[in-house]
């Protein structure tokens, strides 16, 4: 499970790093449209992938495939729109404050059972807030703050999208079919939404091409290694490490965008990932306290 977990690293690197693409060639595509190519070139691929190895995309879990696809369309649409009007950095770390709100799910489960709740959590959380706040601040104040809290909901929403992921997992669905129907869906969605929401197709110069390639090979790589990190990890650890994209993100915003943040900003950044390690090893520590505490009961 330890080793799955660390899908997390590389799908956080690859994020990042087409997080980076996307920026880098939006003002010549659409977000919708860069979906599209993201999204077709993994299908392709994934279905020759499949083909050649003889193993078949048919499933028996149809609902559970439609419920992720639509979460996770809803989450790319949406992120890929902000991409161009945030800071890299900004913008990776408020989509990535998810374990922010897996934290509070854990909560709110507690509660819902009548148990105690988890005191340390409910501080790491107010804390990842704070982080949250300062991060934003500079958004607010340079009139940002509509894709900010857009950010902020693609965060919540991934929350959903990855409890299916683990639900798909349960029931021994491959990373690679999840993979296949999520693409496919969004290959028709964007499609759609490119035709009757945007301005259509564009002509692209030789540097927005390669940007937008770069993009499918990495969104590709990226979308496997995450849901192999979410079906076979320990979801707090994936959670975790996913936080590894922040000082990625950031590192490629100064050399590349020249987004050189302020110091308000880059305390943000560290409150935030800080708190989303901290609630993810103390419920860690919770969850085999309580497995040693049933283990000598029985």
């Amino acid at each position: 499970m330890f080793a799955q977990s660390l899908w997390s690293l590389a799908a956080a690197a690859f994020f990042s790093m087409m997080a980076a693409c996307v920026k880098y060639c939006n003002d010549v595509f659409g977000p919708l449209e860069l979906v599209f190519y993201r999204s077709l070139f993994t299908t392709l691929f994934v279905f020759i992938t499949v083909s050649l190895r003889g193993e078949t995309l048919k499933t028996r879990y149809p609902m559970l495939h439609l419920r992720r696809d639509v979460l996770g369309f809803a989450s790319v649409a949406i992120w890929f729109f902000t991409l161009g009007l945030l800071p890299l950095g900004t913008n990776i770390t408020l989509t990535y404050s998810t374990p922010l709100f897996l934290a509070l799910n854990f909560i709110l489960l507690a509660l819902w059972k009548k148990e105690q709740p988890e005191w340390p959590l409910i501080g790491s959380i107010l804390l990842g807030f704070v982080g949250i706040v300062v991060v934003m601040r500079p958004s607010f104040l340079s009139g940002d703050a509509l894709p900010a809290l857009l950010c902020l909901f693609v965060a919540f929403i991934d929350l959903f999208g990855y409890w299916q992921i683990r639900f798909l997992g349960r029931v021994h669905e491959p990373s690679w079919r999840i993979v296949f129907y999520y693409s496919l869906f969004c290959t028709v969605g964007a499609l759609l939404g490119v035709l009757f929401f945007e301005d259509g197709f564009h002509m692209s110069n030789a540097r927005a091409a390669v940007a937008a390639f770069l993009m499918c090979l990495l969104a590709t790589a990226g979308m496997l290694a995450s849901t192999r990190a979410w079906i076979g990890g320990n979801m707090l650890l994936v959670s975790c490490l996913g936080f590894s994209a922040i000082p990625f993100s950031e590192l490629i915003g100064i050399f590349f965008f020249k987004n050189i943040p302020d110091t308000l900003s880059l305390i943000g950044m560290t409150i935030v990932a800080a708190a989303g390690m901290i609630a993810t090893i103390y419920t860690k520590k919770a969850e085999k306290a309580a497995s040693v505490s049933g283990q000598k009961d029985s």
